[in-house]
Order: C-alpha cells, then sequence, then structure tokens
C-alpha cells in the first residue's frame, strides 16, 4: 500500500504567495471596474435628474406661460471685484432648489408662497423620474455644508436624509449648476460636464468660486471659473438683500 503524501510545508508557502500575489492583482482591477461602474450611474442619475428639472422649467415657464413671482431671487456673481453695492458689480439673478424647497413642498404643499410655486414643480418631476423613496429629511441647506469637515456625508447624517441636492437655474428655465450627493458620489453638472467627487470629505460648493469643484476632483478647471460663485444672498419681497444658506 503506496503511502499518500501531503503538501510540504514550503509547498504550501508557495501556495499562499502565489494567491497573495493574485489577490494583489485582481482586487484593485475589481475595486477600479466596480468604483466606475458606481461613477457611472450616478452620472447617469444626475442626469436625468437635471433633465427632469429642465423639462419641468420649460412646462410650467414656457408652456403655461406662468409668472415664477420671486422664486429667481438669488444672486450668482460672475466676477469677485471688491466693489461697494451690487449693481456694481457683473451677476445675474438666478433661481435655486436644494433639500429645503423639497422638504418645503412634502410638508406644506397646499400652501405655498409664489417663491415655492416652481419648488413645487420640480419636486413633483423628480418625484415621478425616480421610483427611490427620497428621505428629505430636515429643512437645512445643504450649501452650508461646504468644507472638509462640514462635508455631503455628513449632511446625510445630520439631517436624516438619503441625499443631498443643490439645483440653480435661469429664466429660460436651464440648468446653471447641479450638485447631487447619494450613494457616497458628489456628482456635479457644470459647464456642460459632469463631474464627480469619491472623496469622502467630498463638499458643496457654498460660496467658494466654482473652479473648487475641479480641484476637489484633481481637475484642471476652466480660467472663468476662478470668477463665479453662487453668492449668500437672495433678494427679499421688500427688495432688501439677506442671506439664504
Amino acid at each position: 500500500m503506496k503511502n499518500k503524501k501531503g503538501f510540504t510545508l514550503v509547498e504550501l508557502v508557495i501556495v499562499i504567495a502565489i494567491i497573495g500575489i493574485l489577490a494583489c492583482i485582481i482586487i484593485p482591477t475589481v475595486y477600479n471596474y466596480v468604483q466606475k461602474a458606481r461613477i457611472k450611474a450616478a452620472i447617469a442619475d444626475a442626469k436625468t435628474i437635471k433633465t427632469s428639472i429642465e423639462n419641468s422649467l420649460t412646462d410650467h415657464l414656457m408652456l403655461d406661460a406662468a409668472d415664477p413671482g420671486n422664486a429667481f431671487n438669488k444672486i450668482l456673481y460672475l466676477d469677485l471685484e471688491t466693489k461697494k453695492g451690487m449693481s456694481e458689480r457683473q451677476h445675474e439673478i438666478v433661481g435655486s432648489f436644494t433639500n429645503v424647497s423639497w422638504v418645503i413642498y412634502r410638508t406644506n404643499e397646499n400652501s405655498m408662497s409664489k417663491s415655492q410655486i416652481l419648488d413645487k414643480v420640480i419636486a413633483k418631476g423628480l418625484d415621478k423620474a425616480f421610483s427611490e423613496e427620497w428621505d428629505t429629511g430636515k429643512k437645512t441647506n445643504p450649501m452650508k455644508y461646504n468644507s472638509n469637515s462640514q462635508n455631503c456625508e455628513k449632511f446625510l447624517k445630520d439631517n436624516n436624509t438619503n441625499f443631498a441636492i443643490v439645483a440653480v437655474y435661469n429664466r429660460d428655465g436651464a440648468v446653471r449648476m447641479l450638485q447631487i450627493y447619494r450613494k457616497g458620489i458628489l456628482v456635479t453638472y457644470i459647464n456642460g460636464e459632469y463631474i464627480a467627487n469619491t472623496s469622502d470629505n467630498a463638499h458643496f460648493v457654498g460660496t467658494g468660486t466654482w473652479d473648487t469643484i475641479y480641484k476637489d476632483s484633481g481637475m484642471s478647471s476652466p480660467e472663468k471659473f476662478c470668477k463665479v460663485n453662487l453668492s449668500n444672498k437672495q433678494i427679499g419681497n421688500d427688495g432688501n438683500i439677506g442671506g439664504w444658506y
């Protein structure tokens, strides 16, 4: 009767080493593939969100010939020159949709002021565009979460929600800038392109210039965006300027 011999210690060490080498090669490849798939899905969702917002705005502003009231009351500065008075600075008046807009729509749908009419239109459009549940959480503007410590993931935890959104649009119904954070990825639509930021510290642009969106994602920014920022200012019903986030 022949003796059955097993692996020697040396052979086992060699096999384990080979498995370890293969793992070092395969795991990063699989991770990169999964990460790219996640980013691709996040950008696809951002495109759907942008399209939904623009379709809703077009239907309301153009087809219905509806008066948006004072929905366009946010100030988008196109330069950072130090001059006194808003009228002396190049700027654009825009509208904005954020988590705050959605909370108001969900909790106060039947008694909305004129400035919230477009919020209602946009929120209804997004509800139809996605089958998932939007956990709107607390009435907090994500624009406040604009630093490494006050980041997107912290916004989700602080406000018991599964998403964060900021959309800036003009009077023609076109989205000027969109930032949406879901499932650990911040996607920004700006300058006709979609930029994904998967960093743990991904945060909203806030009052910073829009070139930081590129820098945070390790990209080069168009020079013009060094002078563009969404000011923390809103024109009130009385014509006075105050903060909005």
